[in-house]
């Protein structure tokens, strides 16, 4: 396992999530973001970033795709408790706290 490699994947994934949760979400905010170029720009740089992070990803980990994969999924579960609450006032409840260190629970066993 090379913990530096994971960092970055991390880090890449992250800010993937982040452009992802906007590209998806933002619409219900803004009606005619999905009729601008912006969405779809955004993609092109999230997919490259994600394929990036997994390219480090699956190294750090030794070349376990599925644990790349939980990995990505976790950082996703991540962006969505900060966003979520930020931008539409939807609270941080217990279910989602559970749903969150279950995400967490998944990562670990994966990367263990």
């Amino acid at each position: 396992m090379n913990v530096s490699k994971i960092l970055i994947a991390v880090g890449l994934f992250l800010i993937g999530s982040f452009g992802h949760w906007y590209i998806m979400y933002w619409q219900f905010k803004s009606p005619n973001w999905i009729r601008s170029p912006v969405p779809y720009v955004l993609a092109v740089g999230c997919t490259w970033l994600w394929i990036q992070a997994s390219k480090y990803g699956v190294e750090g980990l030794n070349g376990s795709m599925w644990a790349n994969r939980f990995l990505f999924f976790a950082t996703g579960v991540m962006v969505g408790a900060i966003l979520y609450p930020y931008h539409f006032g939807q609270p941080f409840t217990v279910k989602v706290l559970i749903q969150l260190l279950l995400a967490l629970c998944i990562l670990l066993v994966s990367v263990i």
